[in-house]
């Protein structure tokens, strides 16, 4: 057996087990790969693949150990639902109760089968059932998921073949403060201008017609700063619409990405914003990935959206906190927004084009950048190259 191709295939699975929220240790052996973990252990077949390992290329390997790791859960949750009760200790009757016992006990064990057959010919058997688990539970593998999926996109693949289990998609959205204004009271989609997009955690027909058939999919209203960000933008108020469930689902879907970058632009001329930015996140974590939609009332502001919301957020900051903090200006979003007062929807499309994104014009004139749902990363690299032309950018290009 080739060794080094068995150790690949161990360390390609056991990297993807954790999008299936499967843990524990893989080993090849032979034609087979084993998974041990909580429960018996299983294994399935390689077939060929050890010695075709070398041969095949990385995009070809990472569909395979994805679809090995599948396979593995699958049946790892099988064995773990089949799995009987350990057995109670056995107690040995007294030597002068055994015979009586033993009889009334085999009438019992008759009596009980003879009943269980004519049930079972008037009803189905039933399917098995996945074995129970708690909140905390289920919200650790939704975690090891979305960070193994991370882990995944900023290695260059793409999010199609990814269970989406722990993503939510969130829908920024920020306004000026005119005289005496300030939060509302309560923060409803009725109080910030989306209640005709929003009722009861849903979309309406009236934001979208097939994102509102989604029946598992829920929005909620959140602040759109929290206490440190309001502080350092007091001239700026922001919302989130945050998707989670069936929405933050169909945001990766092909099919659906036209109808949330649409929503956003209603969204944003419902609410009144200024800027707005449309990405999707790990739930756990605050770092914003899978950036598709950026809008401003103008060049300076498009480029504001992005950097601020994409940049500033990313693991590794595409900002110069410190560049940032020199500029002129009442906080971070009205210093990008000042330094990039230069900037036209020409100049701005060049930069963010290098990296596919696209300019267009929205409501009210706005201008928006779109990244495509086959790009995750892309919004946080064009975030870089647009902070540097600002004058606040990490590193060179």
């Amino acid at each position: 057996m080739d060794d080094p191709s068995a150790r690949e295939i161990e360390a390609a699975v056991q990297e993807a087990l954790g999008l299936f929220g499967t843990s524990g240790s893989v080993s090849v052996q032979g034609r087979q790969i084993a998974l041990r973990g909580r429960g018996a252990p299983v294994a399935i077949d390689l077939e060929q693949l050890v010695e075709q390992w070398p041969l095949l290329p990385q995009e070809l390997r990472t569909r395979k150990a994805s679809d090995i790791a599948r396979r593995l859960a699958l049946a790892h949750r099988a064995v773990s639902s089949l799995a009987p009760p350990a057995p109670a200790a056995r107690v040995r009757p007294a030597r002068h109760l055994v015979i009586p016992v033993g009889a009334i006990a085999l009438v019992i064990v008759v009596a009980l089968f003879a009943s269980r057959m004519l049930r079972s010919r008037e009803a189905p058997a039933a399917s098995p059932t996945e074995p129970e688990t708690t909140a905390g539970e289920d919200a650790a593998r939704n975690a090891r998921t979305c960070e193994a999926a991370r882990k995944r996109i900023y290695a260059g693949a793409s999010m199609g073949p990814f269970e989406l289990a722990g993503w939510v998609a969130e829908l920024w959205l920020a306004m000026p403060r005119g005289a005496g204004a300030g939060e509302p009271a309560a923060l409803t989609a009725e109080s910030v201008g989306l209640g005709v997009l929003i009722a009861q955690g849903k979309l309406t027909v009236g934001a979208d017609a097939e994102l509102a058939a989604i029946t598992d999919g829920a929005v909620e209203i959140v602040p759109g700063f929290d206490a440190e960000e309001a502080r350092r933008s007091p001239s700026w108020r922001a919302i989130t619409a945050r998707f989670s469930g069936g929405y933050a689902r169909a945001y990766f879907d092909p099919a659906h990405r036209a109808r949330f970058v649409a929503l956003g632009d209603r969204m944003a001329d419902a609410s009144a914003a200024a800027l707005g930015a449309l990405y999707a996140r790990c739930a756990h974590l605050p770092y914003h990935d899978a950036g598709a939609w950026f809008r401003g009332s103008d060049p300076a502001a498009a480029a504001t959206a992005l950097v601020y919301s994409s940049g500033l957020f990313a693991e590794m900051s595409a900002v110069d906190r410190g560049a940032l903090a020199a500029l002129p200006g009442v906080g971070p979003i009205d210093a990008l927004r000042g330094a990039g007062a230069s900037l036209d929807a020409a100049s701005l499309g060049k930069l963010v084009g290098a990296h596919g994104g696209g300019i267009t014009k929205g409501g009210t004139g706005a201008i928006v950048i779109t990244f495509p749902v086959g790009g995750p990363t892309r919004a946080t690299t064009a975030s870089r190259t647009v902070a540097r032309k600002l004058q606040v950018g990490v590193g060179q290009e």
